[in-house]
């Protein structure tokens, strides 16, 4: 990514030491627990894109008189796990400050989140970068069952098991996997 274009990593642009991060306290149209903080606080995240940020995608986001959504942040790191375009589009629009929802958990779990959040809305993602996304999140949460691992890559899963079969790392095949209810199950059925 383009740092001087972004200005992510500008110092000179950081706002005041007393307001790094100020609370929206519900007013606007998200939900309570967004807050408002410069953007040169933050950094870019781990993205399961392997192309990158569609400029067009930007600027059309930049585009649209309506604000938009909050993007998920790392609080530890204050890497964008969700949210890459809408944070370059604000950038666009010249603005200096930009809501967010913060995240806490493991890089791993923030990836799962990422993978997760890229389905369901935005740019969806390739089918290419899915199945990435997919070897990936078998190798991080080998306990996940195939199902769960479908839903949150948005693949089949047939394709997630074909992956997870293909995967020569003997972590990933475990005895139990957590189903989409959260439940436990053994893959041995006499069990």
């Amino acid at each position: 990514m383009n740092q001087a274009r972004t200005g992510l990593l500008d110092e000179a642009d950081s706002g005041t030491a007393d307001d790094p991060i100020r609370a929206t306290n519900g007013v606007g149209p998200y939900a309570p627990g967004v807050q408002t903080i410069h953007i040169s606080s933050l950094l870019p995240g781990d993205s399961p894109r392997s192309t990158g940020q569609s400029e067009e995608h930007i600027t059309r986001l930049a585009e649209l008189d309506e604000p938009l959504p909050p993007i998920l942040v790392d609080r530890h790191s204050m890497r964008v796990i969700d949210g890459m375009h809408r944070l370059l589009a604000t950038l666009l629009r010249g603005q200096e400050r930009i809501e967010v929802e913060f995240f806490d958990g493991t890089p791993e779990d923030a990836f799962l989140r990422a993978v997760t959040a890229n389905v369901t809305h935005g740019l969806p993602l390739s089918h290419a970068d899915r199945k990435v996304a997919a070897a990936r999140i078998i190798a991080s949460h080998p306990h996940m069952s195939d199902r769960a691992i479908a839903r949150a890559s948005g693949l089949g899963t047939k394709t997630v098991a074909a992956i997870r079969r293909d995967s020569a790392d003997p972590l990933t095949q475990v005895s139990a996997r957590v189903g989409s209810d959260g439940r436990t199950r053994p893959l041995n059925r006499a069990e």
